[in-house]
């Protein structure tokens, strides 16, 4: 099981460093931006108008990069458990409705229940009933029960009757009563003073369940569980952590609002977020949260705190393995923060995960009923969560008696007077690079001993859905999946894919590729090439999805590229590396292999029929733009690279900063674990990103640093490219070093990718 580096998380995930407030003028130039910018939601913009609601004043919210504490409370208090635990729950509660569901009316008394219906089968009864309630009983439910034979007391699960004949044989009652979220109600007209939007309806609804099974002699009251799935896991999850007489949820890939944390999933994450749910979803949520798009580390909530209020109860995340609505490592990360809080009520055991083979919908009741089997204390058969991801910074360093000895670090370079200079600065820079990245192990040429491959035919296509074991590469073919979707929600629809013809190739250590370029093309074009490197999209690898915007692949091949896309080590087809990853090559680095695995792509592309050796460029995104501008750095062969939102400086990149620190990628996530050794030394990192791309120069590079963007300090990424403009400037090229600062955050829409690929083209051109 994980262990957190808890010191240095605790320090990220609390730090609140207000600069100062904003002003009211900037908190409504925040709002002309929006609606300039972000895709229209006209019933958002409506109720903006009509309301004149102004964003928070995000500067007097503390960052929460990572995830907020459960146990520290919003002015940033140490909470002791477990004295302060009622005090903290009800302000996370006050904190979700204010900014997330809305505010949910008092619970109101059931005035009448009326049969409908009751029908008795084999084994069973199935009871209809109406409940009316609320002010001149105005408000009316319907639900559906269904009871195994018998006496009872029996344990009911909420939401089950889809799968009422696996409970009725395994003796639990099923419950049902309307849950859609997609349909209004007529709450708001009945409790005209509650903003409680549908998501926060649906689970208020659930405590007048409740009530009702509690009227039930038949109905074991200590065992009432509830369950939903997707949008529905959701609004059960919600409402369980409202209600504490539900004593078990079962979760199914919730996506963002449920289990999934809005912060560690949308735009950077490559997946669902705040901005995609409030424009396609308006009625889910309350209009409010819309103001967090891009925002979402100054969300006081996020969904680890949701699961810390089921605490100590008990509380399964389900999802599937590529789940686009889920996220694995996200999922992992929720589980291990609300863990804190069950460790301290003395509930380690009620926490489950399970995670399983495919896409959304993945489900499997019968492991599920036995999960809550477990949780009921109604089999003695132990349940095991399995990690995907164990990271934990810790044991790496104690595993490898990893110190700081700054006396060993390669030199810094002096400042250059002139190009040899620069060739000598370079040469200690790489140094430094292939230090930090770690002792790459030996590696055997492709094509050597057994089992060699080389280019394939066709291009991504369905597979069988099982996993294999070497290289952690697993069935379904994810691109192929996609692709096959032919949806706009993936930037992949039929009209555009029509322009791309695709094949597919193996290259490096048995990595899988897929090379994509305009459809018609020759058999021997030389055509300029680029390597996409992704960033963190851990169900979907090199795809995304959620955007509406075009996919930079398809993109690039109507602009006349051809592109190399593969999923890099530890995302999706390839996620399984990671977990063993430092146990098999202690010394080495996450980043080293995704770099070790750019510059195995160049290898395969210069030797293609279809690729211009001399035109091969990297187009890297968030954490592929940090792979690709060290693969430049390292390997002289890249044209040029395009690296959008990929870095920002290390040397002054400290906790006290909203971006969380280097502890984001050594402490929070296993990319560079050395990293970790430079917390609270930050000053004393051997390299920092001037020296890199002054390292590249005269080459071409593009750095795009949004404005907005959580992972980076934009003025100090604008210095970093002042300071390596001297570089160029010494080359006589400081033309090719260019920056371009979109007024936006991570999300790198179809504007921002023209103005990148009219840059490519310009550096690509034969001349």
């Amino acid at each position: 099981m994980r262990k957190h580096a808890v010191a240095a998380l605790a320090a990220v995930a609390s730090l609140g460093v207000i600069a100062h407030a904003m002003t009211e003028d900037q908190r409504r130039a925040h709002i002309e931006w929006m609606i300039k910018t972000l895709p229209e939601v006209p019933t958002w913009n409506e109720w903006q108008k009509k309301t004149g609601a102004l964003p928070p004043d995000f500067d007097a919210l503390p960052s929460a990069n990572y995830l907020p504490d459960p146990l520290k409370f919003q002015d940033g208090r140490a909470v002791r458990m477990p004295a302060d635990w009622a005090a903290r729950r009800t302000e996370i509660k006050q904190l979700f409705e204010k900014y997330v569901i809305g505010s949910l009316p008092p619970k109101p008394k059931i005035n009448r229940i009326v049969p409908v219906e009751e029908t008795r089968g084999k084994g069973y009864v199935t009871r209809v009933v109406r409940l009316e309630y609320g002010p001149e009983s105005k408000v009316t439910t319907q639900i559906t029960l269904t009871l195994p034979e018998g006496r009872g007391p029996f344990p009911v699960l909420i939401g089950g009757g889809g799968s009422a004949a696996s409970l009725i044989r395994r003796g639990y009652a099923a419950c049902d009563y309307p849950t859609s979220v997609d349909q209004v109600t007529n709450l708001p007209q009945v409790y005209p003073d509650y903003d409680f939007a549908t998501m926060g309806q649906r689970a208020w609804t659930a405590q007048l369940v409740v009530d009702y099974l509690f009227t039930l002699p038949e109905i074991d009251r200590a065992r009432i569980a509830i369950t939903g799935y997707s949008r529905g896991g959701k609004m059960i999850t919600t409402a369980a952590a409202f209600d504490e007489r539900i004593s078990a949820v079962i979760a199914g890939s919730t996506g963002v609002g449920g289990v999934l944390a809005w912060r560690l999933s949308g735009e950077r994450g490559m997946g669902e977020g705040i901005e995609s749910t409030t424009r396609m979803f308006p009625l889910w949520f309350a209009p409010q949260i819309r103001f967090f798009s891009g925002r979402e580390d100054r969300l006081p909530v996020d969904a680890n705190l949701l699961v810390a209020l089921v605490a100590p109860r008990a509380l399964l995340m389900n999802y599937g393995l590529n789940d686009e609505v889920s996220n694995v490592w996200g999922s992992e990360q929720t589980y291990h923060s609300a863990q804190k809080v069950y460790a301290a009520l003395g509930q380690l055991d009620r926490l489950g995960l399970l995670r399983l083979p495919g896409f959304h919908g993945a489900n499997d009741v019968e492991v599920c009923l036995d999960w809550l089997d477990h949780q009921f204390g109604r089999t003695k058969r132990p349940w095991r969560n399995d990690f995907l991801f164990p990271w934990s910074y810790d044991e790496w360093a104690r595993n490898n008696g990893a110190t700081l000895d700054l006396a060993t670090l390669p030199p810094r370079p002096a400042p250059a007077a002139s190009v040899a200079d620069l060739e000598k600065n370079s040469a200690t820079t790489r140094q430094a690079i292939t230090w930090l990245l770690g002792e790459t192990p030996p590696t055997v040429p492709a094509g050597a001993g057994r089992g060699g491959r080389g280019p394939g035919r066709g291009g991504p296509a369905p597979t069988a859905m099982k996993p294999v074991a070497n290289p952690g590469q697993l069935s379904p073919d994810v691109a192929g999946w996609v692709i096959n979707r032919k949806s706009v929600e993936f930037g992949w629809t039929e009209a555009d894919s029509a322009a791309a013809d695709t094949r597919r190739i193996r290259f490096g250590s048995g990595i899988t590729g897929d090379l994509y370029f305009p459809a018609g093309t020759p058999a021997d074009p030389k055509l300029p090439t680029v390597v996409w490197l992704h960033g963190c999209s851990y169900p979907l690898g090199y795809m995304w999805v959620y955007r509406r915007d075009i996919h930079p692949i398809l993109a690039l091949v109507k602009a006349g590229y051809a592109v190399l896309a593969y999923d890099q080590c530890g995302f999706g087809a390839r996620m399984a590396e990671i977990g063993p990853f430092y146990d098999r090559t202690p010394k080495w680095s996450q980043l080293g292999r995704m770099v070790e695995d750019a510059r195995a792509a160049i290898d395969a592309l210069e030797k293609d029929a279809n690729v211009d050796p001399q035109r091969i460029s990297l187009f890297g995104y968030t954490l592929g733009g940090t792979v690709a501008l060290h693969t430049a750095a390292l390997d002289p062969r890249v044209k040029s690279v395009v690296s959008i939102s990929g870095f920002t400086p290390m040397r002054t990149d400290t906790a006290a900063r909203p971006t969380g620190g280097l502890a984001r990628l050594s402490v929070e996530r296993p990319v560079v674990p050395q990293l970790g050794l430079f917390i609270g030394k930050e000053a004393q990192v051997p390299y920092d990103y001037d020296e890199l791309i002054s390292a590249i120069a005269p080459r071409p590079v593009l750095v795009v640093q949004p404005m907005m963007d959580r992972d980076a300090t934009p003025a100090e990424v604008r210095a970093a490219v002042e300071q390596a403009r001297k570089a160029y400037a010494l080359h006589h090229a400081a033309d090719r070093l260019a920056l371009q600062e979109p007024n936006d955050y991570q999300r790198f829409p179809t504007a921002t990718q023209n103005a990148v690929i009219a840059w490519l083209g310009q550096q690509t051109a034969t001349k």
